[in-house]
């Protein structure tokens, strides 16, 4: 059957692709210089009100962490770091946003979903440059299931693609680019005061209070997508948050089965999770040194997989995530402008917003 296609439940697929990661080192060492929850932690009130001040704010930095090699920082410390996991003697790659430095965005695929071409550019197959270049591009990833294979639904810019399912696993993005994962339609999610404005499922949670989910640990492999040749072991990506509200990408192109992903994004510290896609022809990540403000290369990848992920700077047939940089002040962020109820379909342009940004635009 076509690579493409994908059902809930009823397996169809042809294995491929080996495992070829490197296990990375202890020290969190800086690369490159540079430039969430509704509101991040620390963030300050005020701005401050000499460039002394600014130069020291009452904020601390993002800092590095044992285990984890930082890929890019801004003034604001860490934007992107990574590291391996293993599980079940899987290496398996992590890489993690941290939410006070960084901004998320979805994007359609060229194809899928079905309605992807009534979805403005700057949510479109493409890294939209002239809206998203100014922030700078810090990392790429590849999304979820196809919209025929009923896991879940999606929306962006005001257009709902695939209706929200109740129960199911959801990312949801607020017009900052600020992110949650949970349940939807439980009792605390979405977070009060969260204004979603983008929103994909997939699927059900695979991890939950830090644990994996009994769905992911279930002999019932079939609920988590469609193998090639009904043969389950097969590459797999999944996203998640940790306690500290960062968000982290898992994936491999070893074959696992879904419990196998499951712990490695545990032993990558997440403490709610959901898985992305899988099969061979699927899963991609990228990451900079510095943030790109025009298509550039990737210095961090998913080894072996199928794809570069520059493919995601001019234009890919399947949805994906672009994450972006803050400003360097603390006292200044990135925000769109949101769609209000009933305003239909609405581009979401980016632009500066805080007392900090006046000498800085």
């Amino acid at each position: 059957m076509p690579r493409h296609r994908r059902r809930r439940r009823f397996p169809t697929r042809v294995a491929a692709s080996l495992l070829g990661l490197v296990l990375i080192g202890t020290a969190a060492t800086a690369l490159s210089p540079s430039a969430h929850a509704t509101r991040r932690p620390g963030a300050p009130a005020s701005s401050a009100s000499s460039a002394h001040a600014r130069k020291r704010p009452s904020v601390p930095p993002e800092r590095a962490t044992p285990y984890w090699a930082v890929v890019s920082r801004s003034d604001r410390g860490v934007m992107v770091d990574y590291r391996n996991v293993t599980a079940d003697g899987v290496t398996f790659r992590a890489l993690r946003l941290r939410a006070r430095t960084t901004l998320l965005r979805w994007h359609v695929g060229a194809g899928d979903p079905r309605a992807w071409a009534q979805v403005p550019k700057d949510a479109g197959p493409a890294i939209d440059w002239p809206v998203e270049g100014p922030a700078g591009v810090v990392a790429v990833f590849n999304g979820a299931f196809k919209q025929s294979a009923g896991a879940g639904g999606s929306m962006v810019d005001g257009l709902t693609l695939a209706a929200p399912v109740r129960g199911d696993a959801t990312l949801v993005l607020n017009p900052a680019g600020h992110w949650a994962i949970g349940t939807w339609g439980s009792a605390q999610f979405p977070p009060a005061g969260f204004d979603v404005s983008t929103l994909r499922q997939n699927l059900v949670l695979m991890v939950s209070n830090a644990r994996p989910t009994p769905a992911a640990l279930s002999a019932s492999w079939k609920f988590w997508g469609d193998p090639l040749h009904e043969v389950p072991p097969e590459p797999r990506s999944g996203l998640g948050v940790d306690a500290q509200g960062n968000l982290i990408y898992v994936a491999t192109m070893a074959h696992v089965m879904p419990a196998s992903l499951a712990r490695a994004m545990v032993a990558a510290g997440i403490v709610t999770g959901m898985e992305l896609d899988i099969n061979p022809y699927w899963p991609i990540l990228g990451a900079p040194l510095t943030p790109l403000h025009h298509p550039g290369p990737y210095a961090v990848t998913l080894p072996l997989a199928q794809h570069d992920p520059t493919i995601y700077n001019t234009g890919w047939e399947r949805d994906f995530f672009v994450a972006l940089a803050e400003p360097n002040q603390w006292n200044c962020d990135w925000t769109a402008p949101g769609v209000p109820a009933g305003a239909g379909v609405r581009a979401q342009p980016l632009h500066r917003v805080g007392v900090g940004c006046g000498a800085h635009r």
